[in-house]
C-alpha cells in the first residue's frame, strides 16, 4: 500500500510525522516501544529512532541506549519484518568531522574515534552503512539537519532546551560560541519532500537541510525579544559552525526550495508551546 506507513519513533520527528500523515488520511501504524516483529506487512516503514550522545551520562546504562536507538534496533527491523520501503533518517551532523566545508552525499565522511563526541556518528554511519549495503533499491537513507517546529516533548535538543528554559527559567545558557552556526529545516517541509523521495526517489542517499546556517546569536537575540528572558553565553572559546549542507540533489530531483526561515517562525512556535 503505497499510503501506508509504519512509524518507528514516538520524539519530535516521530509525533510530527504521524501527525502529518494523518492529515494526508494516510494509514499509519505506530508499533509499540520494544516490539520490532511483526506478522504482517510494515508497507513503508520510517525509523525515526534516536538518542543524543551526552560524554557526562553514565557509560553502562546510556551508551547501552544509544547504540540501541541509533544502530541496534536497525536490523531486528529489516531482517524480520516484510516492508514495501524502509527510510532510515540518519543526521547532517554525520558531516562534522571533515576538514573541507564539502557535504555531497557521495563525499567521504571523517571519523575520528578517540574523540568522545564522534560516538553518534559513528552509529549513524553504521546503520547507514548496513541499510546502504543491502541490495535493496527501496531500503534508503535521509541526512536530515537540525529540524525545528511545535516540539511539546521533553528531549534536550538545542531549540526545545532554549524555548522551555526561556520561559520556564527566565534564562536560556548557550554553551558553546555565539557565533557557532547549523542548519535548520522546519519539520514539514523535511516531510514532505522525505515522502517523495520513498515514492519516486532515484537515489538511496539525500541531504535534507535547507541549505544555509543560522547563528546561535541571531537565535538566542530572537528568543529574548519574544520572552524577554536573559542570556547567558558560557564556553565562548568553543566556536563550531556546522559546515554548509549540499542539497543540490534533492533540489534538483523535487525541485526542492526551503521557504519557513526559523527566526520568523519562532514567535509562533513560542506561542504554540506555551497555549500547550
Amino acid at each position: 500500500m503505497k499510503n501506508s506507513y509504519s512509524i518507528f519513533g514516538q520524539g519530535f520527528v516521530g509525533t510530527n510525522f504521524v501527525k502529518f500523515l494523518k492529515k494526508k488520511k494516510y494509514k499509519v501504524f505506530i508499533p509499540k516501544k520494544g516490539k520490532y516483529k511483526f506478522n504482517k506487512n510494515l508497507h513503508n516503514v520510517i525509523y525515526c529512532i534516536g538518542e543524543d550522545f551526552s560524554p557526562n551520562d553514565s557509560y553502562t546504562k546510556n551508551h547501552e541506549r544509544y547504540f540501541a536507538a541509533n544502530l541496534g534496533i536497525v536490523p531486528k527491523i529489516i531482517f524480520n519484518n516484510k516492508f514495501n520501503s524502509f527510510t532510515l533518517l540518519s543526521s547532517t551532523r554525520v558531516y562534522l568531522g571533515n576538514s573541507s566545508k564539502k557535504t555531497n552525499e557521495n563525499d567521504l565522511i571523517y571519523v575520528n574515534t578517540n574523540i568522545t563526541n564522534f560516538l553518534f556518528n559513528s552509529l549513524k554511519l553504521a546503520a547507514e552503512n548496513l541499510c546502504l549495503s543491502l541490495p535493496n533499491k527501496k531500503i534508503k537513507v535521509a541526512r536530515m539537519s537540525n529540524l525545528f517546529g511545535n516540539n511539546f516533548t521533553n528531549q534536550t535538543y538545542l531549540l526545545p532546551s532554549l524555548i522551555r528554559n526561556s520561559l520556564g527559567k527566565k534564562k536560556i545558557n548557550i554553551l558553546i560560541n555565539k557565533k557557532s552556526s547549523k542548519d535548520f529545516l522546519h519539520v514539514n517541509e523535511a516531510i514532505d519532500v522525505l515522502l517523495k523521495i520513498i515514492k519516486n526517489g532515484k537515489h538511496r542517499l539525500y541531504n535534507i537541510a535547507s541549505g544555509k546556517n543560522i547563528e546561535l546569536f541571531r537565535i538566542s537575540q530572537k528568543i529574548k525579544e519574544i520572552t524577554n528572558c536573559k542570556i547567558g553565553y558560557k564556553n565562548q572559546h568553543k566556536l563550531i559552525k556546522e559546515p554548509i549542507i549540499d542539497i543540490s540533489r534533492v533540489k534538483k530531483e523535487f525541485n526542492f526550495k526551503p521557504k519557513k526561515d526559523l527566526i520568523k517562525s519562532l514567535n509562533q512556535i513560542i506561542i504554540n508551546y506555551k497555549n500547550y
